[in-house]
């Protein structure tokens, strides 16, 4: 494989984690033999230019917080690591995007420059490391310690504020107003599968939200402003929406781990 080759399935590397694996490249031991009106083998060699590619010390990856909307990470990105975590999806309706767009309103009003995610869950666990070879005994250890689990209901509530540990962004998040016995429950267990691979447990007294705006920076009392406004505006969406927009039927839970996805089915 030629140099560029080689670094071409490196640039493949995509978001937290990768399924490539680096191939090995093959070299040929022949051995030359010349003969006595060849040039001399030593001299031949000497003019070969020496690769500057070693993968015993691949070079270090810097992370640049424009490429992924000033955010930083929370661990160092680094080939072979996988960022996991296990969570219970929300699907956006009806309710949640008339909500959505009033908080938009309000926050031009504020001026607080808000981002919004594509995608919504309720965390059950941290975002840890993964080792790419631990994948599989990981996910067969959640498997096996949440079979017993049956489907339950959650249903949501009032719009509250929340801040990473690093104090570099602050979310605004909908509550849950049932169901939290059997989410902590669900997260004792998952913190024994932490354990056993010795990978960080989830908060202790945990506050189970579903994220749904973000900005950069420690901005807990602005958006705790803009929050008892717009819960008043919530409790009238509320009424308005069916309740079928404010809850969650649980029948499974996935785990993320990189680019792959794992569903665990509830009873």
């Amino acid at each position: 494989m030629s140099n560029k080759g080689a670094l071409a399935l490196l640039a493949q590397y995509e978001g937290d984690s990768s399924e490539d694996e680096v191939s090995g490249t093959r070299v040929s031991t022949k051995r030359l033999h010349r003969d006595d009106d060849e040039e001399p083998q030593n001299k031949r060699l000497e003019r070969l230019p020496v690769p500057n590619f070693n993968l015993n010390n691949p070079e270090e990856v810097v992370d640049d917080p424009t490429l992924h909307e000033g955010r930083l990470r929370s661990f160092p990105h680094e080939r072979g690591n996988w960022a996991t975590y296990v969570y219970i999806p929300y699907e956006a309706n009806e309710g949640l995007h008339r909500l959505i767009s009033r908080i938009a309103d309000s926050s031009q009003v504020e001026n607080i420059e808000l981002k919004y995610f594509d995608h919504f869950h309720l965390s059950l666990t941290r975002t840890v490391i993964l080792r790419h070879h631990l994948i599989e005994p990981f996910v067969n250890t959640i498997r096996e310690n949440i079979s017993h689990f049956n489907k339950f209901i959650i249903m949501l509530d009032g719009l509250e504020v929340y801040i990473n540990e690093e104090k570099t962004r602050t979310f605004l998040g909908l509550q849950i107003k049932t169901g939290y016995d059997t989410l902590l429950k669900l997260v004792q267990c998952l913190d024994h599968c932490l354990g056993e691979f010795k990978l960080e447990k989830f908060y202790e007294n945990p506050s189970f939200h579903i994220s749904i705006a973000w900005c950069l920076g420690d901005q807990t009392e602005k958006l705790k402003s803009l929050a008892r406004d717009l819960n008043q505006e919530l409790e009238q969406l509320m009424n308005e929406f069916s309740q079928e927009n404010w809850y969650i039927y649980v029948q499974e839970i996935f785990c993320r781990t990189g680019n792959k996805l794992f569903q665990f089915n509830l009873l």
